[in-house]
């Protein structure tokens, strides 16, 4: 294992400067990501973006299934809660949502409330662009940190305050065709996929389901480069390997490792199992076996009436991990932040995690572990099946540039692709990865320097 070390964007021993709005559009100009920004929060008034006492303005990113459920929970928490009037705002997902949500926090003009990914707290700047949470309100509300998996809570604390609430876990996941499965032998007594431990034995499974079906036996992408990402960061941290050091400015990747997972996503596809370019959700409803992919495909796959099972990752190389993220309730920096609409924020986000049983219908692990236990969630198929992708989560690297929508995601990944693809060798492949990660390890985070998480 090799270990190479960049630059920080800013001295160690002086402290850096206060990110202004200036600096916030130049750096993210840098990465084009205000051309489709629409007004930006912090360019209204003082006047119209000042919360009341009784108002909680909650921005967020959630559209689809997830849109539907968040709406529901909101009118409830409302019913409940007649004396706070909630106003939500969904916009549009990726590098805009974050850029409007910087330039809000950068003004100190933001919302009461906002959704952040885990993997972006790294680089959102917390102190900053973002408010610590206050554990004292929380627990008034009955949310304790020993109420969550204590990798996701640490992973949310920054500098010893705590800047996400999780509201989740959402996770790669293996979902079966269960009618394939089982005149393959591959289903145990309860109807659920059979272990599928090492890569020779999930090879046979593949083989065995091919001669079911008569096709190709896994819907996976890999022309996708984020996708690519997904599955080697679960199947990579499988192997035991980190990819970067925890203050995310070391490359500590080992390349043996790294090639060898390279090889077998390689395999997948010169041997067939899968077939790039193929639309998972017509795979599958058309009578695929397998797809590796998000658990948010939980929502086509029940309304094509699928008979279907879903597990995390099988475990090929030793340590049971699967490729995941996490939605964080979050307090958007505002100043002079507190009084009746902080405690109503606080009461908001703490509401919208013990509430969180409804959340999983929109196929999310909730992050709150007394939910994982409530007799309506264990109901739910097969949102219970994978529970315990909680416990086996591979997080993206600390730093910056990674995280959902990501450059390091995207820049990583085409590596990747090109290694599955056969365009390079896996070795060639490691090299690629290498590459981008020190060119993005010496590029300057645009939203200002944020501790690792």
């Amino acid at each position: 294992m090799s270990n190479e070390r960049g630059s920080t964007a800013w001295s160690t021993t002086s402290p850096p400067p206060r990110l202004g709005r200036r600096r916030l559009l130049h750096g993210a100009a840098g990465l084009g990501a205000l051309g489709a920004l629409g007004p930006l929060a912090a360019c209204a008034s003082p006047a119209s973006l000042a919360g009341g006492d009784g108002r909680v303005r909650f921005w967020n990113l959630f559209s689809g299934g997830d849109g539907a459920n968040m709406r529901a929970m909101l009118d409830r928490f409302r019913s409940e809660h007649p004396d706070i009037a909630v106003e939500d705002t969904t916009l549009a997902w990726g590098d805009r949502y974050y850029t409007k949500l910087a330039m809000a926090g950068a003004g100190g003009r933001a919302p009461e409330v906002g959704v952040l990914h885990l993997g972006r707290l790294a680089g959102f700047a917390p102190g900053r662009l973002l408010d610590p949470i206050d554990p004292a309100l929380l627990a008034a509300e009955g949310v304790h940190r020993e109420d969550f998996n204590p990798r996701l809570w640490d992973r949310a604390m920054v500098d010893g305050e705590l800047y996400g609430l999780p509201l989740d876990v959402h996770a790669s996941l293996c979902f079966y065709n269960r009618p394939a499965c089982e005149a393959a032998g591959l289903l145990d007594g309860d109807g659920r996929l059979v272990e599928l431990a090492g890569v020779d034995t999930f090879l046979a499974a593949l083989d065995e389901v091919r001669g079911v079906i008569g096709q190709s036996p896994l819907g996976w992408n890999a022309l996708m480069a984020g996708e690519c990402w997904w599955t080697f960061l679960g199947l990579y941290q499988q192997t035991g390997g980190t990819i970067l050091s925890e203050d995310g400015t070391a490359i500590t990747l080992d390349d043996d490792r790294a090639e060898e997972v390279l090889a077998l996503m390689a395999r997948l596809v010169a041997d067939e199992y899968a077939i790039p370019g193929q639309d998972l959700v017509g795979y599958f409803v058309n009578g695929g076996g397998f797809v590796l992919f998000g658990n948010w495909l939980v929502v086509d796959f029940d309304h094509a009436g699928v008979d279907y099972g879903a597990t995390p990752y099988p475990t090929l190389f030793g340590t049971p991990a699967t490729q995941a993220e996490s939605h964080c309730l979050v307090l958007p920096h505002q100043r002079g932040r507190g009084g009746g609409a902080n405690e109503a924020a606080h009461k908001l986000i703490a509401w919208l995690v013990r509430h969180s049983v409804s959340w999983a219908e929109a196929s999310h692990v909730p992050a709150y572990l007394p939910v994982l236990e409530d007799p309506d969630y264990l109901a739910m198929e097969p949102q219970a099946e994978y529970r315990s992708a909680m416990d086996m989560a591979a997080f993206d690297p600390p730093a910056w540039f990674f995280g959902t929508s990501s450059r390091g995601q995207n820049e990583v990944g085409v590596h990747l692709s090109a290694a599955a693809m056969g365009s390079v060798s896996p070795a060639e492949g490691v090299r690629g990865i290498r590459s981008a990660l020190r060119k993005l390890i010496n590029t300057r985070n645009p939203f200002g320097q944020g501790s690792p998480a």
